[in-house]
């Protein structure tokens, strides 16, 4: 049978010297000092949350093939958590507290002091979320009902999940569509909403940054769906109303951005660097995706009303989308909404193939 020669990549340091009840060990953070020569293995590693640790029991010997548990339970070594082992190899799965150049500071490590550490891993969750996923009687509800996960979370105001939730669309995290989120779950808890994508409820937003991000989802209207109404005002406001044109304005206070910056000071140092000035040095690139992500998620946590005007509306509602025919341009031979064509004896001719301006929405608001 082969050998193989594993060397440490860093050691444990904390206050427990010998193997004690484990639940004690892991109560305590613990420091995983890394040996120099893999310092550029430790790239980025502020945006893992969680981590495994896998060490050698160095004080462990090995041990019968099955014993009892610390529950009474009888099993084989492989079925337990138990340090003795044929190789005597553990893994935690541990959260990273804090990074100071080769030394990551955790908890929930049940390793003892000058323990040697094997390897650190991203903390995989692939398999939960997968099996998630595919239960069927999950996703039977689903298929029935696609928002009720939704709908479940702004009655119960988990503005963290739904963040979550929103920033798979988005992209990343912000501040922004933090507050996208906020502002949607109040209107939709206030009126009692939900959207089935019918054009029963509409959201009129009034800026096209982040902040429509997280009302689109939250909400249920999107452009897709004719539920979204984009007015180019550039304000962080939405209205959020029902076919009779009642609704609530839910618009940003103009100190909201100094109330978030006072609350979260050393972001727009790395923002600076960062997205103002372009600089793309992975620690600090890695530095300002770890405090903008905890100043999304703090903005959460700032009072609404320090944040948002509130006021009941009444706006006024376009008629349901139309249905419009499709034609076929005689010059790129595409499919194209007759509406968006020039028509010259029976034929069609779509805008871009005919040279005519055209309507175009991007970050700088619609234009020609």
């Amino acid at each position: 049978m082969n050998t193989y020669t594993i060397r440490p990549v860093g050691i444990v340091r904390n206050e427990y010297d010998n193997p004690v009840d484990y639940h004690r060990i892991k109560e305590k953070p613990s420091t995983i000092i890394v040996n120099d020569e893999y310092s550029e293995a430790l790239l980025n590693i502020n945006e893992c949350e969680y981590l495994d640790i896998v060490f050698w029991f160095h004080k462990s010997e090995k041990g019968s093939l099955s014993g009892k548990t610390h529950s009474g339970l009888h099993r084989g070594v492989f079925a337990s958590r138990s340090p003795k082992r044929p190789n005597l190899i553990g893994i935690t799965t541990v959260k990273l507290l804090e990074r100071n150049k080769n030394e990551l500071v955790v908890e929930g490590l049940d390793a003892i002091d000058n323990t040697p550490v094997i390897d650190i891993k991203n903390c995989d969750t692939s398999l939960f979320a997968s099996i998630s996923e595919s239960d069927p009687v999950h996703n039977s509800i689903l298929k029935s009902d696609p928002r009720i996960e939704i709908r479940n979370n702004i009655a119960k105001g988990q503005t963290d999940i739904l963040l979550i939730k929103a920033a798979q669309m988005h992209g990343h995290f912000c501040p922004g569509l933090a507050m996208g989120v906020m502002a949607a779950v109040h209107a939709m808890k206030e009126m009692q909403a939900d959207s089935d994508g019918m054009e029963n409820l509409l959201a009129v937003t009034e800026t096209n940054n982040c902040f429509s991000d997280g009302v689109q989802f939250v909400t249920g209207c999107s452009f897709g769906n004719n539920s979204l109404i984009y007015k180019d005002l550039g304000k962080t406001a939405f209205t959020l109303a029902g076919r009779d044109g009642e609704g609530i304005r839910i618009c940003s206070r103009h100190e909201s951005r100094e109330i978030i910056e006072a609350a979260f000071p050393d972001f727009r140092k790395y923002y600076q660097s960062v997205i103002v000035e372009q600089e793309r040095d992975p620690e600090m690139v890695s530095a300002y995706k770890k405090i903008a992500l905890e100043r999304a998620f703090g903005t959460l946590n700032i009072p609404f009303g320090s944040l948002f005007t509130v006021k009941r509306v009444h706006t006024e509602i376009p008629d349901f989308a139309g249905i419009d025919e499709s034609v076929v341009c005689r010059l790129c031979n595409e499919s194209v909404m007759r509406s968006r064509t020039t028509e010259q004896d029976d034929s069609f001719t779509c805008f871009s193939c005919s040279g005519r301006d055209y309507g175009i929405l991007d970050g700088n608001g619609i234009h020609l």
